[in-house]
């Protein structure tokens, strides 16, 4: 059976820090440059005890992942996960939510990197910039996993330089009393903190998707929870600091939902400005585009092998790449920047979604160690099979939380357009996939010896 199954045709060449580059890539984008400025207007100054936050509720939302990933590291984990754990209907549903919820962020990720780009070059159109970037990361996707690692590494190099102008010029001139003056903090309640840490979810996340590279990924039982965790605690870090400078300077009331141009302006000379837009805004917002195009397609790829969806659909390349679901979500994040959909709302709609796939993932973890507690066992984290049902608890009950406090700020006709596609899907599963039999394949490696290649 493995030789009929097109990730069999996947090479297994990303070794540890080829991962970190493409986690931290994933993690550092559009979410920190775009929803700093709206975290502060609602929450204050209080931003930065979110962002404080945030990287450790990450962390305890993704360990579920990151446990399954250990134990059973396999390409399109999550989904494989759902599938083979909780049966098709639930795989077929974590699609859904997958597939809009990353499609549209794909567009979002683009956007950003225009409307930033706009602010230093006035006379360029962000939606044309953002077709165009998206075109350039979609071309260079198509060249491998291995070339688009390579291409995260050089940026996240000029990434973490233009952040670093931000923090290094700004924080000498942050007033620590005005930050954590009680009266700035929680301006809007308690509730609105909780959703700013909702909101913010998105800009810590993103580690948590290197599991869907488990098979091109060298030693991926262990370099896969690793970086997860690395990563997010490392870009944490940083982020504190970020968000000490956007809300320490200037009054809440200017800055906030407003980019961090606007404090930078304030803090750097001109040109030092201009390096910190092209370093750190736009070398975030690409290499979150170009890492989230590197491990998008996986989990409809393993579909196509289940036969839950067309099989030609998921044909890979000469040099490993599912070029024809690559092509399907470069025309899905192509629709909004031509009908130019708003870049707020598809932030808020690819959070939420985000956010229930990471449910389902802690649903398929609390499965696995009732049922399957053998596939547990070759976890190098070694996690008790009732330590993973507490943690699977834990990290749904958090998560729901998160995910209805963005719910709630949604439209009626959003959620119900979502509720119709899910109800679409269990029709889909008891007609077309009725009779399709999908393996439990959780330890089973596809990737053959002769596609291991050095790093």
């Amino acid at each position: 059976m493995s030789t009929e199954r097109q990730e069999s045709k996947l090479i297994r060449n990303l070794g540890f820090w080829d991962l970190m580059a493409i986690a931290v890539g994933q993690i550092i984008g559009a979410g920190i440059m775009s929803s700093t400025g709206v975290a502060i207007g609602m929450t204050g100054t209080g931003v930065v005890l979110a962002f404080l936050m945030s990287p450790i509720l990450t962390i305890i939302s993704i360990f579920p992942v990151a446990i399954l990933s250990s134990a059973a590291p396999t390409t399109g984990g999550p989904y494989r996960y759902c599938s083979r754990l909780m049966g098709k209907g639930a795989g077929l549903i974590y699609l859904l939510l997958h597939t809009t919820a990353f499609g549209a962020a794909v567009s979002q990720y683009a956007l950003s990197f225009g409307t930033y780009f706009e602010s230093i070059v006035p006379a360029a159109n962000q939606h044309i910039v953002a077709m165009v970037i998206l075109t350039l990361f979609y071309v260079m996707n198509l060249q491998g996993t291995k070339s688009a690692a390579i291409l995260n590494k050089i940026l996240t190099i000029a990434l973490f330089a233009g952040l670093g102008l931000f923090v290094v010029f700004g924080l000498p001139k942050v007033d620590m009393g005005y930050v954590f003056n009680p009266e700035h903090l929680f301006v809007n309640g308690p509730m609105a903190f909780v959703a700013t840490l909702a909101l913010l979810s998105s800009a810590t996340a993103g580690a948590q998707f290197i599991a869907e590279l488990g098979g091109e990924a060298k030693d991926a039982g262990r370099n896969i929870p690793r970086v997860m965790i690395a990563s997010t605690l490392g870009v944490g870090v940083l982020y504190v600091l970020i968000a000490i400078v956007a809300a320490g300077i200037l009054p809440m009331e200017e800055v906030a939902n407003q980019p961090l141009t606007l404090v930078a302006n304030e803090t750097m000379p001109q040109a030092v400005m201009y390096l910190f837009v092209i370093g750190g805004a736009l070398g975030a917002t690409s290499t979150t585009l170009n890492a989230t195009l590197s491990w998008i397609t996986k989990p409809l790829l393993v579909a196509c092998d289940d036969r839950l969806l067309p099989s030609s659909l998921g044909t890979v390349s000469r040099k490993g790449i599912p070029y024809k679901l690559l092509t399907l979500f470069y025309v899905v994040g192509m629709l909004p920047l031509l009908f130019r959909f708003d870049i707020s709302f598809i932030t808020k709609f690819t959070t939420a979604n985000s956010l229930l796939t990471k449910i389902m993932v802690c649903l398929a973890l609390f499965v696995l160690s009732k049922r399957f507690s053998s596939i547990l066992s070759r976890s190098v984290m070694k996690i008790s099979p009732k330590a993973a049902r507490a943690i699977s608890v834990i990290g749904i009950i958090i998560l729901c939380v998160l995910s209805y406090s963005l719910f709630a700020s949604l439209s009626a006709a959003v959620v119900g357009f979502l509720a119709v596609l899910v109800i679409a899907v269990v029709i889909y599963v008891k007609t077309y996939a009725k009779n399709i039999e999908v393996e439990n394949d959780l330890i089973i490696d596809y990737t053959t010896e002769k596609n291991e290649k050095g790093v």
